[in-house]
């Protein structure tokens, strides 16, 4: 890695010890090669001949052949034996009369990705102080470097160069210009908001730049090569709008919560909208209804009963799970389960987890991080060998989105080049791989803007114990 800043030597040196570990630790990770794959990168066209799923039959005729059929439909005679199977046996002979399926096939056009063998980052955090955003960053650069071990298992090589961000009241123009010139891939950062500017001015074509913590960066709507890793509401009311429909189908009973001032009116808002447009049945209650009313209303329906209340605080998941629980005692069969949102999942972890698998509870959040999972505790011991200390009590985990970002950003990067934008990464590529927290790909905002992450998960505290996570395909 290289390390450079607008700060004195000596203090880098010390920034080597504290962010990067031991010696030997730093040593392992550090990649070697100088220059990319590809100078120039850009989206080529290539003719491509594909299935398209249909088929014609014929009819064969005295002395037809397999190789025959095959050459005049121009196909091979492993297309013509693959749509038609008995044609495998080893006694099979074509006979006058017998139907053959002809598959179909069509020539389209194919973007070609120049995909980068050296990826190079510049990371502009604030990774020199004793602050809470500064140990946050210096975790989170910590994750990067174990998810660039990764990507260097793999044979992808990534050269790091680290500016340390100045406090928020002073400027990063000069700052802004050295990192221009020293020709990154992608700039990771900054952190605080009076530096967006400055950093997005940066970005193009052959420069991404990705800010890792704030969803709240106006540039993001008209700088097309800027990345939000932190998804804005806007976009996450959208994504658990999906999700919803997604896993529950219409013959669902959707009964929703009102709440006076409830925090999540917007989702429930939009979810309802969306629920009624679709023909869902939805039955709304205000949040003192009574359990004998609702018992009332809901004897009339089959079938699955979600609840979704407009407001995440901890009073209102006791009230819901107290109402379901009274609920079954009215009403055996009932199936209900509880949508819910991510500030339960602390929760969870701290007493409630019993009561959020018996009430079948659905929790939306955009990040999620399961430390009991095997790729976890692998990454959790990885992490206090190379740092000597723990994760932080944060939300989203630090370290878990470094890591993330590297294996999925600038894995990406590796496969789709600079031109790399929506594409999902192919699970057999390091890219592709499952994430430990945060969904790596995105969505445009705007017309001519940028992108945003799409990570957004419904975590399923199912009734047997066991915790799925689901996301939107």
């Amino acid at each position: 890695m290289v390390f450079k800043s607008i700060s004195r030597k000596l203090i880098l040196c010390l920034l080597l010890l504290a962010v990067c570990g031991p010696a030997g630790t730093f040593g392992a990770l550090r990649a070697t090669a100088q220059t990319p794959a590809s100078e120039t990168p850009g989206v080529e066209k290539k003719e491509v001949r594909q299935k398209t799923g249909q088929f014609k039959t014929y009819k064969a005729k005295r002395k037809d052949t397999l190789y025959g059929v095959a050459k005049s439909n121009g196909i091979s005679v492993d297309e013509l034996t693959e749509a038609n199977p008995e044609m495998k046996r080893p006694d099979y002979k074509l006979k006058k009369g017998d139907t053959i399926r002809i598959p179909l096939y069509e020539t389209v056009l194919v973007p070609v990705y120049h995909g980068l063998k050296t990826i190079h980052v510049a990371v502009v955090l604030p990774l020199l102080g004793d602050g809470l955003e500064h140990k946050r960053a210096v975790e989170f650069y910590r994750g990067m470097l174990i998810g660039i071990g990764q990507l260097k298992d793999a044979g992808i090589n990534v050269n790091v160069t680290v500016f340390n961000e100045p406090g928020p009241d002073m400027s990063i123009a000069s700052l802004a210009v050295e990192i221009e010139q020293s020709k990154p891939d992608v700039v990771v950062g900054p952190l605080y908001p009076n530096h967006f500017t400055d950093i997005a001015s940066i970005s193009k074509h052959d420069t991404k730049v990705a800010i890792p913590f704030s969803s709240k960066v106006p540039q993001v709507n008209y700088r097309p090569d800027l990345f939000l890793l932190n998804t804005p509401v806007s976009t996450e009311i959208q994504l658990a709008t999906s999700l919803f429909l997604n896993h529950f189908k219409k013959e669902t009973t959707v009964v929703m919560f009102n709440h006076t001032d409830g925090n999540k009116q917007a989702f429930c808002t939009s979810l309802q909208q969306t629920l009624l447009d679709k023909g869902y049945t939805v039955l709304q209650y205000p949040s003192s209804t009574s359990v004998s009313a609702i018992a009332k209303a809901l004897s009339p329906h089959t079938g699955r009963v979600v609840f979704v209340p407009n407001d995440a605080s901890q009073p209102v998941l006791d009230a819901l799970l107290n109402l379901q629980k009274e609920l079954k005692g009215l009403m055996p069969a009932l199936q209900t389960s509880l949508v819910g949102y991510d500030k339960w999942i602390a929760l969870s972890e701290s007493g409630y987890r019993n009561r959020l698998h018996e009430a079948d509870a659905y929790l939306l959040s955009a990040n999620y991080y399961f430390p009991y999972t095997k790729a976890a505790m692998d990454f959790n011991a990885l992490y206090e060998k190379w740092f000597k200390t723990g994760l932080l009590d944060s939300q989203p985990r630090m370290a878990p989105l470094g890591y993330d970002f590297s294996v999925g950003f600038l894995g990406a990067l590796n496969l789709y080049g600079h031109d790399f934008t929506t594409q999902v990464s192919p699970t057999s590529t390091v890219a592709g791989l499952p994430k430990l927290q945060t969904d790596m790909t995105f969505v445009p905002t705007e017309k001519g803007g940028g992108y945003v992450t799409r990570s957004m998960w419904l975590v399923h505290f199912k009734p047997d114990m066991s915790i799925v996570k689901l996301n939107n395909p």
